[in-house]
């Protein structure tokens, strides 16, 4: 555990002075839930601080959560951040950067959020999402309640923006200035089986909605590959995981 802590705080030295809420974003962010082990470091301080639930995020501040740690941040009534285990995130002056790790991410805004990984950067659409800092340094982008637009923010001066439909997924590889391949995922499964959607004491708001996306979805997709997408090394494609066929049920 202390390497792995130790390991992030490299990460975040080396990355924090460049982390990028809106300035849509005008209600302060307050940690709402926290489980397990949850730090706070303040820009590249090397003073950590283990921050109690009502506690103001401030920019520069960066929040790091170990192996089975998890947490909520809200904004307003609407505005939502959850980060599940080993992950970091800073807030900046203009957006998010998720340097490690998953979260939920409720956008309330018209206007969309700035979220950065390592090496890129896009801006979420009103919705709800699910996104991870895959190990290429760029983001995995799960639309869950939509559709959505998303755009690769990486040339400022022409963003290109595309619409998921709920369980739709891209990845923006490290530079941002496009995205992959759109890919379908199974929906039900990830809203059954997340972390981030189940294990926190209040139930999202719009779980009904949902779940029933996720219904329409399985109908959908009937006798299609029950193929799944498990992450991105290289900087031009990701991994796909197919399931191994469940064994018969032994005959009495």
């Amino acid at each position: 555990m202390m390497r792995l802590v130790f390991k992030l705080w490299i990460l975040v030295a080396f990355t924090v002075a460049g982390a990028a809420v809106s300035a849509a974003e005008a209600d302060p962010w307050t940690l709402t839930y926290a489980d397990g082990r949850v730090m706070l470091r303040a820009g590249n301080s090397p003073r950590i601080e283990f921050p109690k639930t009502g506690r103001a995020i401030a920019p520069g501040e960066v929040l790091i959560t170990g192996d089975q740690a998890r947490l909520e941040l809200r904004a307003g009534k609407a505005g939502l951040w959850r980060l599940g285990r080993r992950a970091v995130l800073a807030a900046g002056d203009e957006g998010w950067r998720l340097m490690a790790g998953t979260a939920l991410v409720r956008v309330p805004d018209a206007e969309g959020w700035r979220i950065e990984s390592a090496r890129g950067a896009a801006r979420l659409g009103k919705g709800m999402w699910m996104v991870q800092a895959v190990d290429n340094e760029g983001l995995k982008i799960v639309c869950l309640n939509g559709p959505a637009w998303v755009e690769a923010a990486g040339d400022e001066a022409a963003p290109v923006r595309i619409k998921l439909r709920p369980g739709e997924l891209v990845f923006l590889p490290p530079g941002g200035r496009e995205f992959g391949p759109i890919v379908t995922i199974y929906l039900e499964e990830l809203l059954l089986t997340s972390r981030l959607v189940n294990a926190f004491p209040e139930p999202l708001a719009e779980s009904r909605r949902l779940l029933n996306l996720a219904v329409i979805q399985r109908e959908q997709l009937k006798g299609v590959t029950g193929a799944l997408v498990a992450g991105a090394h290289a900087d031009d494609g990701f991994e796909v995981s197919v399931p191994k066929p469940r064994a018969a049920a032994p005959k009495k």
